[in-house]
């Protein structure tokens, strides 16, 4: 492929980059060794490869038999941020309210982002004997 189609096929006009030099700009780094490599002029890059190593896998939990009895913990992974997003969660515990009377439902919002742990609340779930986790985003 030339690189004027592959240009053009990135939205970019083959005459805006005609003779205009380019050059990489560095991010000042603390070690020596990395100073001196960028005084060299060389570029210091991360490989963004992946490893070939799979993480280990863990089997999921066991589907419950029935949902009667059962207390079912409606966590929210607090995607927006600010504890903003139960309105869905308030409606699946109307849901099962009016559904399946039977069930308990409880309503948390987990702490940190979405991709942080919350330690302290499964250890409350786990304490609690709950049978089941929704967990998602619920906004």
């Amino acid at each position: 492929m030339d690189r004027r189609k592959m240009l053009a096929l990135l939205g970019v006009s083959p005459a805006l980059v005609a003779g205009t030099p380019s050059y990489a700009r560095t991010a000042p780094m603390a070690t020596p060794e990395a100073t001196a490599s960028i005084k060299e002029g060389l570029i210091i890059a991360l490989n963004p490869a992946i490893t070939p190593q799979l993480a280990p896998r863990i089997p999921l939990a066991p589907r419950l038999d029935k949902l009667d009895g059962k207390t079912i913990y409606l966590v929210d992974t607090d995607w927006g941020g600010m504890g903003q997003n139960d309105g869905i969660l308030e409606e699946m515990k109307a849901w099962f309210a009016e559904h399946t009377p039977a069930v308990k439902t409880i309503i948390k919002i987990k702490k940190g982002n979405f991709v942080t742990d919350d330690p302290a609340l499964w250890k409350e779930i786990a304490d609690n004997k709950g049978d089941g986790v929704v967990l998602g985003v619920a906004g």
